[in-house]
C-alpha cells in the first residue's frame, strides 16, 4: 500500500498502488506533510507543519493513537530502522525531534541552528542527517548522545536527502542549485555535485542502491542517477511540479 497526506484537507490517504485507487482516509493535524511507515508495519507517523505535532495511526485499523507536539513547523520525517525512534525536522523551531514511538512522547530536542528540512536516518542507525534550508549544509548527529557531530557544505537550499540502501553515499538535494551533493557516508568527503533539473527535491532509491530517482519541481521531471557511475542516465517527464518520490519494486511493497 501507498501513504499520503493531503494537506488542504488535514488527512492522511492509504492507496492501493495496484488498482490505482483510494483505500482510506482518516484526519490527523493541520497541515499534514510527511508521512512514514515503522519496519513493522505496525504504526503511521506523519508530522503536522501547521499544528505542530506529529499523529500516530495504528496502521491496521488506521485509527489515531496519539498527536505528540514536537515544535514549530515540523515537516521532515525519518524512522529509526530499528523503528523505535521518529526524527522529526523542524522547520520553525530549527530543531530535530526525538520521538520515542513506544513511550509514545517527545524524548529529546536537538539544536541545528537553521530551519531543519529533512531527516533521514543511516541504514545501521548510528547516524542522523538533517538539511539546513538557509546555511547550505547537512548537518550529522549521532543518534546516540544526541549532539551534531558534523556540518557538511552542499549547495543552495537543500531540501530532501538520503542514505543509499548500502550506507555508501549521503546524498543531498540542493534545490536553487539544481543539483545532488553526494558524500562518501564513511568519510563525510564530497565526492561529487551532480547538475540535474530545475529545482532538486526529492529522492528516493533503489533497493540495490544501483539508482537514485529526483524529482525536479521547476523542470516538471524526474531524474535517473546511475549510482555506479554517479552520471544521469535518463530524464524523464511527469506532471507538473513534482515533489516527493518513492520507488517500489515487485518483491517490496
Amino acid at each position: 500500500m501507498l501513504y499520503l497526506t493531503d494537506g488542504p484537507a488535514n488527512q492522511a490517504v492509504k492507496i492501493d498502488p495496484d488498482k490505482l485507487r483510494i483505500v482510506a482516509r482518516w484526519e490527523v493535524g493541520r497541515g499534514p506533510a510527511h508521512i512514514f511507515m515503522t519496519p513493522d508495519q505496525r504504526l503511521i507517523v506523519n508530522t503536522n507543519t501547521e499544528s505542530g505535532d506529529v499523529t500516530i495511526t495504528d496502521a491496521s485499523t488506521l485509527q489515531p493513537l496519539t498527536t505528540i507536539p514536537v515544535g514549530r513547523s515540523p515537516h521532515g520525517l525519518a524512522i529509526s530502522p530499528d523503528g523505535k525512534f521518529a526524527y522529526v525536522a523542524n522547520l520553525g523551531s530549527k530543531d530535530l525531534a526525538v520521538v520515542d514511538l513506544k513511550e509514545r512522547k517527545l524524548a529529546a530536542t536537538i539544536p541545528v541552528s537553521d530551519a531543519a528540512v529533512q531527516a533521514w536516518v543511516e541504514p545501521q542507525g548510528k547516524f542522523v542527517y538533517v538539511t539546513g534550508l538557509n546555511s547550505g549544509q547537512v548537518f550529522k548527529i549521532d543518534a546516540a548522545s544526541r549532539k551534531v557531530v558534523a556540518r557538511l557544505p552542499v549547495g543552495k537550499l537543500p531540501a530532501q536527502l538520503g542514505v543509499t540502501p548500502d550506507g555508501r553515499y549521503l546524498i543531498s538535494c540542493d534545490q536553487e542549485s539544481a543539483q545532488l551533493s553526494i558524500y562518501d557516508a564513511a568519510t563525510d568527503k564530497l565526492v561529487k555535485q551532480l547538475p540535474l533539473g530545475a529545482w532538486t527535491h526529492g529522492i528516493s532509491f533503489s533497493p540495490d542502491s544501483k539508482y537514485a530517482f529526483v524529482t525536479n519541481t521547476k523542470s516538471d521531471d524526474v531524474s535517473v542517477v546511475d549510482l555506479g557511475s554517479l552520471t544521469e542516465a535518463k530524464r524523464i517527464k511527469v506532471g507538473k511540479g513534482p515533489n516527493g518520490i518513492a520507488a517500489s519494486y515487485p518483491n517490496s511493497r
